[in-house]
């Protein structure tokens, strides 16, 4: 049974623990979580990553060529690159407005890509 290491962020005592996998990676033992948060966040780390994907797309403006964005809740982590790929060819006309959505749900992945700051000016 593949074993790893996870660092639980949920808090700030950072469990180390150890996370046993079965043959079809789903966690079937913990080790050394202090509390039910750090155990649930070990096992969706050791079966499937989720992060928040934050990027830059370009803009059709002189005074900010580019623009950041974030998705408005995590993503598997496998799918970050195919994500990348996919603002790598957006494009923003101003304005926009912090929190509008760029691109609803990416990749299928129930996400949008929403803007993290607004861009007033061309």
């Amino acid at each position: 049974m593949p074993e790893q290491e996870v660092i639980c962020i949920v808090c700030p005592l950072g469990c180390r623990g150890r996370v046993i996998t079965d043959d079809k990676n789903k966690a079937v033992k913990f080790e050394g979580y202090e509390c039910k948060e750090g155990k649930e966040y070990a096992e969706t780390e050791a079966e499937e990553p989720l992060r928040i994907l934050t990027a830059t797309v370009i803009t059709e403006s002189k005074i900010r060529p580019l623009l950041p964005v974030k998705t408005n809740k995590p993503i598997s982590k496998n799918k970050l690159k195919q994500c990348m790929r996919v603002l790598a060819k957006v494009r923003v006309k101003p304005p926009v407005g912090k929190g509008n959505i760029m691109v609803p749900n990416i990749l299928d992945t129930g996400a949008n890509i929403v803007t993290a700051a607004e861009l007033l000016i061309l």
